[in-house]
């Protein structure tokens, strides 16, 4: 294995840990950057990498499980393929990209006893699907970035799907992917170092920085260039494709509702389906205005933000 230590990680707090990673680009961090990640954008990385953003130190309950399952699919990869597993307590750095880290699950041997990468994943029943193929595509740019990182040419992905579904897969270093890899993350460090914002994308984190670095107030009217034609249209197209989505979903929840009368739950092969009455308050403040205005204005809060329509 080629790849420098950074940082050795046993001990190592999680604040620690995520100040160490903002040094440069990890495994996880290269689906955003593709655009292909399902949690994240180019745009909130580099707004993370750059410090525009605070890291949320917290695991959410999903992280939270798979670092308690880790070591339980550690030992039960190590029996099922009888092969030794060795943790790696350290945050890895490429001897000639530093700005590629990699935090890896484990090493191993591949059958001709070279050394291999073990990546350790849960999935949920839900995600079962998306693993039917092989590992998906956001992850598979993951094990090669680590591949890069270290210079290994396989990789092992063992993988616990719904609690109850245990999967290995074997990822071969692929050269064509990892010279792209190399150069879409030097290119976006270069924007991190330089402070050279991403494309816009259609991120809450993209939304975010707009509302807040651009106040309105001017009350001419703009005429916009050419190039906004085309986000015009396809502002109108995806609305309609909006209106037609929302329109089927409640369809196909009427056709449910109806097969379900007068019952609160129901199942249908794997999905559990519910349609209870609840009952909900709410303060008419309406009312609480015309009745007691005094007291309406004493705990009225305004806030002010820019509302974007397109007619």
């Amino acid at each position: 294995m080629n790849a420098n230590i950074l940082v050795e990680t046993d001990g190592l707090s999680r604040e620690e840990w995520l100040r160490y990673r903002k040094q440069g680009i990890g495994g996880s961090d290269v689906a955003a950057i593709l655009g292909i990640s399902k949690w994240n954008s180019a745009i909130s990385l580099w707004l993370n990498k750059t410090n525009q953003t605070e890291d949320d130190t917290q695991e959410n309950e999903a992280m939270e499980w798979g670092t308690i399952m880790e070591p339980v699919i550690r030992n039960h990869f190590a029996k099922v393929t009888g092969k030794t597993v060795v943790e790696v307590h350290a945050m890895l750095q490429h001897p000639e990209y530093p700005f590629m880290l990699a935090d890896i699950d484990g090493l191993t041997e591949d059958e001709n006893g070279n050394p291999a990468i073990l990546e350790i994943k849960t999935a949920s029943e839900y995600k079962r699907s998306e693993w039917e193929e092989g590992v998906p595509t956001y992850y598979q740019t993951q094990v090669q970035h680590y591949l890069t990182v270290t210079g290994v040419k396989k990789a092992y992905v063992a993988v616990l799907i719904g609690g109850n579904a245990f999967r290995v897969y074997e990822v071969d270093a692929d050269e064509e992917i990892q010279q792209m890899l190399i150069a879409v993350e030097k290119e976006f460090w270069n924007k991190v170092q330089n402070m050279i914002r991403p494309e816009m994308d259609g991120s809450d984190a993209a939304k975010n920085l707009l509302d807040n670095i651009y106040y309105g107030g001017i009350e001419d009217e703009i005429i916009l260039p050419d190039d906004a034609v085309e986000w015009v249209d396809a502002y109108f197209e995806a609305s309609v494709e909006e209106d037609n989505a929302k329109a089927k979903k409640q369809e196909a929840a009427n056709h449910i509702k109806e097969f379900m009368g007068d019952y609160d739950k129901a199942k249908c092969y794997d999905h559990s389906i519910s349609w209870k009455r609840v009952t909900s308050e709410r303060l008419d403040t309406k009312a609480l205005k015309e009745n007691e205005p005094e007291l309406y204005q004493k705990y009225i809060k305004s806030s002010t933000s820019r509302r974007f329509t397109l007619r």
